[in-house]
């Protein structure tokens, strides 16, 4: 999944597996599907809490929570049908067929199965797969994200991506890369729900969370366990949760960089998924591996434009572009001004989303996009149905980006500075962007 990526990094302590949020998944699942203890289960003083072979149910929560387990709950417990090699291949199978950008994975019948292989061949140690088939359970949409992964990720390194690197290994790193999520409260990721604050530190924790669950099985090269609790750091250092930078990523970190983005682009409900992703990749060339996105923007290019779908005219695409334009100057200039009266609080932050504002202009100018060149189009008579769904996709892209920023200085103001007032023409200025 894809936050803010600016965050403060954060430590091993903060990350450790929360076990509420999986024993509430367990015991809500135990109410739909057998699951079984599959061994004892005890309190770190060794009292016995249930039974070998004992049925869980509802009540399972409410009697757990109340104690520290000697062992994982993943490693006591056991559900079937649990996901296995032939499941996995299946959903492979399933999201080849049902999307056409997936789809072009595998080109030919033999890659097609090699690719096929190394997810099905992915290890799943018992409390892997346990854990896998609650995410299956209880967050569908997680578990197509994930196969999705598992897909993108083996295709990257089979077309030459982390050179060394197991195409199957890769697959692995791609569908277990979010396994973390599970340790996260329900209530957090509840759609519609606004994280704020400390609220967003589990979710910014995941990725470590889930390179400990890997840590604990040797079925797991190191590189994998790495690569997973790298998949949202970007080129560029603006990513979590350590803000690595370049060559400090690993080269399989990079792949699930990549296809993190990708992916989660695809499973948002909104339309052109397609011209978001390439649009997004030209936007931000310092993000990505240059040596990988070629990959994408080939899969891209197979694609068929969207016909069926309404379009923006492209007048209004560009009234809304010009608006989000001047937004960006205004925002800017009131920033610095305010930024440059006094080195008093809040002036560090002000710089710091004065740069912000101006690398957006600069994602502007990479993706090709200038004022000139839209009154241009703006004084033709041009309807091209790719031109209009890319103008349409921008303003939303610049749109997302410019509020993400306003959240970000609102977060760090009332973090960083205590009681300092907000000055009022910044605080205008969010009011407008954010709204």
């Amino acid at each position: 999944m894809t936050p803010d990526a600016a965050v403060t990094p954060i430590d091993a302590t903060a990350a450790a597996p929360e076990s509420t949020a999986l024993l509430k998944a367990v015991s809500e699942l135990s109410d739909r599907r057998p699951v079984v203890a599959s061994r004892a289960i005890f309190n770190e003083r060794g009292v016995k809490l249930i039974e070998h072979g004992a049925a869980l149910d509802g009540s399972l929560y409410e009697r757990l929570i109340q104690h520290r387990l000697s062992a994982p709950l993943d490693e006591c417990v056991a559900i079937e049908p649990c996901v296995d090699a032939e499941s996995l291949r299946e959903a492979a199978q399933d999201a080849m067929q049902a999307s056409p950008f997936f789809g072009q994975i595998g080109p030919t019948p033999a890659i097609r199965n090699r690719i096929l292989e190394a997810v099905s061949a992915v290890p799943l140690p018992r409390p892997i797969a346990f854990q896998l088939t609650l995410v299956r359970e209880e967050r569908p949409a997680l578990f197509e994200h994930s196969v999705w992964m598992a897909l993108l990720c083996a295709h990257l390194v089979r077309e030459g991506g982390a050179p060394g690197h197991d195409v199957t290994m890769a697959a692995a790193a791609g569908l277990l890369h979010d396994l973390g999520m599970l340790h996260i409260e329900p209530d957090l990721l509840a759609p519609g729900n606004t994280l704020v604050g400390d609220q967003r530190r589990p979710l910014y924790a995941h990725s470590l969370t889930s390179s400990i669950l890997l840590g604990r099985f040797h079925e797991y090269p190191r590189d994998v366990a790495r690569a997973v609790l790298e998949h949202h750091e970007r080129m560029d250092g603006s990513g979590y949760p350590r803000a690595l930078a370049g060559e400090h990523i690993s080269p399989l970190g990079r792949v699930l960089s990549l296809a993190e983005v990708v992916t989660a682009m695809f499973g948002l409900d909104r339309p052109y998924p397609a011209q978001r992703v390439g649009l997004l990749l030209r936007m931000s060339p310092r993000r990505y591996d240059p040596l990988l996105v070629p990959s994408i923007h080939r899969m891209l290019r197979a694609l068929p434009v969207a016909s069926d779908l309404p379009v923006v005219p492209i007048g209004e695409s560009i009234e809304r572009l010009r608006g989000l334009s001047g937004l960006l100057t205004e925002g800017q200039a009131g920033v610095m001004a305010c930024a440059s009266l006094s080195a008093g609080p809040g002036s560090s932050i002000l710089q710091a989303v004065a740069a912000q504002i101006e690398t957006l202009q600069r994602m502007l100018f990479d993706a090709g996009i200038q004022l000139e060149q839209l009154s241009m189009l703006a004084d033709s008579d041009s309807q091209d149905p790719a031109v209009a769904i890319e103008l349409w996709a921008l303003g939303d892209e610049l749109q997302w980006q410019l509020r993400t920023t306003a959240r970000q200085i609102r977060r760090r103001w009332r973090t960083g500075e205590g009681g300092h007032l907000m000055p009022a023409p910044v605080l205008e200025w969010l009011d407008r962007v954010d709204c």
